[in-house]
C-alpha cells in the first residue's frame, strides 16, 4: 500500500551553523535539525542570516523556508516545534492603475525616495516627469573627485545632489527598523538591476557605492523605456499654486504644467525649505543629531569585536552600534552610519561650509573604520526661534568647521582622548592618519559645538570606550557630523500623503521629514504613489 504523503512549506527559526562548517550545505543542516531524511526537504531558502560571535565559536545562525514531505502525523508532529511555523506569505499592496490625472506628475529629487515614487507611477500606469539638480552619475562622480583630490565643490552636483541622491556616495545601508511588507519589493528592485541576491536575507545588508553607482543607471534606463522623463541638471525654482492647489512648476527656465508634484528632496535642499516657508507651505521643526565622525584602525575594531582568532576572517570587516543616555542633559548619544573598511567624505554643498560623511564600497577592504558619533538636537532647542532654526543651526557649525579647517575644506581634526580631556595636539600622531580628503588639520574640536551639546557627547565617548576598550584612545575625531537628518518636516496628510493646506504637493522620504535611509525613504515614495489620490 502506497502511503499518502503532504507537502507543507515551513518557516524554521533561529538554525545555527557554525563558520567553519558551513560547506555542509543547508539541507544537510535542516535535516539533521528535524530528524529527516533529505529526500523529504524541497526547495530550502534562507529568509534571514545573521552572525552570533558573542562566544568563542562563530555561528551563522538562519531562518529557512522549505517544504516538507511527509505522511500528516510526522508533519504534526515536526509542527510542533516552537522553532517550526507555517510559512506565511506577506501579501504586498498593488498599486491602482488609472488615477484620473489629466497632467503628468512631477517629481523633484532622483534619491530613493523620488526613485520609488516613479518606479510605482510606471507600474500605475503614469509617465512622471522627473527634475534632478545634479548630474548623472558618471559626471557627477568627476565632480566629487575634485573636490576630495582638490577641493573644488560644484554646489549643484556633488555627494549629495545628483542621480541616486546621497546614497549613491555612502555604504549603501539597507538596515531599517521598519515592518512595512514594502521592504522586499524595494530590496528585489535592487537585485534586479544587479545587487548581490544576499541583500534579500542578511540581517545587516549593505550595496557599497561602487554597486550603486551601476545599479541606480541601470533602474534608470528601465524607466526611461516606459516612458518617464529625467531632466538632470535643473533645479526647481518655484512652485505655482492657483486657488490652493498646485498647477506647475519653475524647473530651470521652464514652466510644467502638472496638478501633483512629488518633493523628494532630500535632507539638504536648504534653498527648496526656504521656498516652502516663503510659499506659506505648512512646515515644523524636527529634531535631529550633530557630533563628529570618529575614525579607528579596522584592525582595532575587528579585534575589539571577535577577538584575535582567524575563524572570523570569513565575515568581513566588524561594525558597531553604541548608544548612551545622558542622565544629566536628557540627550541621547549615538554612534550612526557605522562604516567598516570605509572612508570618511566630504559631502559640502556650499563653499564656506565643512560637513563630513561615512563611504565604503562593496568590498568593505580600507584600513579603516568610521561611524558618527552624535548628540540628539531637540527641537524646543530653538523654541520660538522660527521653523528654520535648526537649518541656520546646522550652517553654523558648518560654517566654523571650515574655518577651523583652515578654509580649502580641510577638514578639522583631533585626537578623541585630547577631546575629551587634554590638550591639542599640533602634530597627529603617525599612528593616526585620516582617510579624509582632500586633507585635515588638526584642530580643538572642543570649541565646534556649544557646550550643552558638548560636553554630553564627551560623556558618551566616555561610556563607549568602557564598552570598547581603547575607543578613545585608539580614536580620531573628524568634523563636523551634521547632515544625520533633515531638521524639519513638511506636515502631510497621514492618509493621501499630500501636504495640508496645499492639494497636488505631496513630501517624501528622509527631506520632508518622514524617513532615515535608503529603504524607509523608498518605501515612503512608494507608499506615497500608491495613496496620493484617495
Amino acid at each position: 500500500m502506497v502511503k499518502k504523503t503532504k507537502k507543507i512549506q515551513i518557516k524554521i527559526l533561529n538554525l545555527r551553523q557554525p563558520l567553519t562548517e558551513q560547506k555542509s550545505g543547508l539541507k544537510k543542516l535542516l535535516a539533521d535539525e528535524l530528524g529527516l531524511s533529505a529526500e523529504n526537504i524541497h526547495n530550502v531558502q534562507i529568509l534571514r542570516r545573521s552572525t552570533d560571535s558573542r562566544h568563542k565559536r562563530i555561528d551563522f545562525v538562519y531562518t529557512i523556508s522549505a517544504i516538507i514531505e511527509l505522511e500528516e502525523p510526522e508533519l504534526n508532529i515536526i509542527l510542533q516545534r516552537k522553532d517550526v511555523e507555517i510559512l506565511k506569505k506577506n501579501r504586498s499592496e498593488r498599486p491602482l492603475k488609472n488615477s484620473g490625472l489629466k497632467t503628468r506628475p512631477v517629481i523633484v529629487g532622483l534619491g530613493p525616495a523620488g526613485l520609488f515614487a516613479a518606479i510605482t507611477l510606471a507600474e500605475r500606469g503614469l509617465k512622471p516627469i522627473i527634475i534632478e539638480r545634479g548630474e548623472r552619475i558618471d559626471r557627477r562622480i568627476t565632480s566629487v573627485r575634485k573636490f576630495w583630490e582638490k577641493g573644488i565643490l560644484n554646489p549643484e552636483s556633488n555627494t549629495l545632489f545628483g542621480e541616486g541622491g546621497a546614497g549613491t556616495f555612502s555604504d549603501g545601508k539597507l538596515t531599517t527598523r521598519i515592518k512595512s511588507p514594502l521592504k522586499e519589493k524595494v530590496l528585489k528592485e535592487f537585485v534586479k538591476a544587479g545587487a548581490e541576491e544576499e541583500i534579500l536575507y542578511v540581517s545587516r545588508p549593505h550595496i557599497g557605492t561602487d554597486r550603486l553607482r551601476e545599479i541606480i543607471p541601470h533602474i534608470v534606463e528601465n524607466l526611461e523605456h516606459k516612458g518617464v522623463e529625467f531632466c538632470f541638471n535643473t533645479a526647481l525654482k518655484d512652485i505655482v499654486i492657483e486657488s490652493g492647489r498646485v498647477t506647475g512648476v519653475i524647473a530651470g527656465k521652464d514652466f510644467i504644467r502638472s496638478e501633483v508634484l512629488f518633493l523628494a528632496i532630500g535632507h539638504s535642499a536648504r534653498d527648496t525649505y526656504k521656498l516652502l516657508y516663503d510659499r506659506g507651505i505648512k512646515l515644523e521643526p524636527k529634531g535631529f543629531a550633530v557630533g563628529l565622525r570618529i575614525e579607528h584602525p579596522q584592525e582595532f575594531i575587528d579585534k575589539c569585536r571577535r577577538g584575535k582568532g582567524d575563524e572570523s576572517s570569513g565575515l568581513g570587516p566588524a561594525d558597531y552600534f553604541l548608544a548612551y543616555s545622558d542622565k544629566e542633559s536628557g540627550r541621547g548619544v549615538y554612534t550612526f552610519c557605522m562604516c567598516p573598511g570605509g572612508f570618511i567624505i566630504g559631502c559640502s554643498t556650499a563653499y564656506g561650509q565643512l560637513c563630513v560623511n561615512g563611504m565604503s564600497i562593496y568590498e568593505r577592504n580600507s584600513p579603516w573604520a568610521n561611524s558618527a558619533v552624535v548628540v540628539t538636537v531637540r527641537f524646543d532647542d530653538f523654541a520660538g526661534m522660527g521653523v528654520l532654526e535648526g537649518v541656520e543651526f546646522q550652517r553654523q557649525l558648518e560654517n566654523r568647521a571650515f574655518s577651523m579647517g583652515g578654509e580649502g575644506f580641510f577638514a578639522p581634526v583631533q585626537r578623541a582622548e585630547d577631546f575629551i580631556e587634554g590638550e591639542k595636539k599640533q602634530v597627529m600622531d603617525k599612528g593616526l592618519e585620516c582617510s579624509y580628503r582632500p586633507g585635515t588639520s588638526s584642530s580643538d574640536l572642543r570649541n565646534l559645538l556649544p557646550e550643552h551639546l558638548r560636553a554630553p557627547l564627551q560623556r558618551g565617548i566616555r561610556n563607549f570606550d568602557r564598552r570598547i576598550p581603547g575607543f578613545i584612545n585608539e580614536g580620531l575625531l573628524v568634523g563636523v557630523e551634521s547632515r544625520t537628518s533633515s531638521p524639519v518636516r513638511i506636515v502631510r496628510d497621514p492618509k493621501n500623503f499630500q501636504a495640508l493646506g496645499l492639494r497636488g504637493l505631496v513630501p517624501v522620504g528622509e527631506g520632508s521629514g518622514y524617513a532615515g535611509g535608503i529603504i524607509s525613504s523608498a518605501v515612503d515614495g512608494i507608499r506615497a504613489a500608491m495613496q496620493f489620490d484617495t
